[in-house]
């Protein structure tokens, strides 16, 4: 409570800090699908493990563009869910991707990938680079 000439700026904050709360309730997007990955640079190799849970392996597709590794991945709806009456539908339906800028050159020939248990993995060889020490005359 606010009184002539007393100012509290706790209270003050308490009002704001409600009110933030109310506005990002408002705001809260819907469901964003996301795509964790971890980079490993190894000697020979960048190993990239991504986690796409609930996908067939059919439905991923994995390929180098512009120096970046691309991961993409696509969750069809199946139609006859469609007519049941939801009462809350939170698991999503569409395209998830990732873009993974490479750190070195790579032997584009030799990259492999597996699938199993939600979990994709690629092995890109690095393209060998022999260090070759100069004589200084």
């Amino acid at each position: 409570m606010r009184r002539r000439g007393f100012f509290d700026p706790f209270e003050e904050l308490r009002k704001m800090q409600e009110r933030i709360g109310r506005l990002f309730e408002e705001l809260e997007p819907a469901y964003t699908p996301s795509m964790p990955v971890d980079v490993i640079d190894e000697k020979d190799e960048i190993r990239v493990i991504a986690d796409l849970p609930g996908f067939e392996k059919e439905d991923i597709e994995v390929y180098i563009e512009d120096g970046t590794l691309v991961i993409r991945a696509t969750r069809k709806e199946e139609v006859e869910e469609k007519k049941r009456n939801y009462i809350r539908q939170e698991r999503m339906y569409g395209e998830i991707y990732r873009r993974i800028p490479l750190p070195v050159d790579i032997e584009v020939e030799k990259i492999s990938a597996r699938y199993n248990n939600g979990i994709l993995e690629v092995i890109l060889p690095k393209v060998g680079k022999e260090r070759k020490t100069i004589k200084i005359d």
